[in-house]
């Protein structure tokens, strides 16, 4: 199996069999990816708190047959502060499902990649979490080629995703 390496942050985990999570990652190299975190639902597992959402780290990933396996995870920034606190979750929650709901698997997206981690990190720094997620939606919509000056972004990305995906 060959490997690579690559920057990401964990958008989603599910249990996959019995021990496993399947975490869809948002990569700055491949794009949105799913792959398998074998034993990461064990007590003693050096993957469990890796693969959750909102992980920004250095993934080590065997390319798979039909997905791919994590081996590893170096974690560059954890954002335990966005996910720990009531002001901020809603937000960074709205900005994660929007990459997930609104882009396609393989699809080279490196703005919008740089564009979530600076959201993150703007989050996590304590600005206004209603103020970054309107400024990440608005530029979601331009590099995304849906923007249009008379129609509101929420609109376009309701049309685009299909669904109101907003935590608030």
């Amino acid at each position: 199996m060959a490997t690579y390496k690559t920057k990401a942050v964990s958008l989603k985990t599910i249990p996959f069999a019995e021990a496993d999570k399947m975490v869809t990652l948002f990569t700055r190299d491949h794009g949105k990816i799913r792959a398998i975190a074998k034993g990461a639902c064990r007590v003693p597992s050096s993957l469990g708190g890796r693969v959750e959402p909102f992980t920004y780290g250095d993934y080590f990933v065997a390319k798979g047959r039909n997905l791919d396996i994590i081996s590893q995870c170096q974690i560059i920034e954890s954002f335990q502060r966005v996910r720990e606190q009531e002001s901020t979750l809603p937000a960074g929650m709205y900005m994660l499902r929007l990459v997930n709901s609104g882009t396609s698997e393989g699809q080279h997206y490196p703005e919008l990649f740089d564009l979530l981690v600076e959201s993150l990190l703007r989050l996590k720094n304590g600005e206004l979490p209603k103020t970054v997620a309107l400024d990440f939606e608005k530029k979601f919509v331009v590099l995304e080629g849906i923007y249009h000056e008379k129609i509101h972004p929420r609109d376009s990305l309701s049309e685009h995703i299909g669904s109101d995906i907003r935590s608030w």
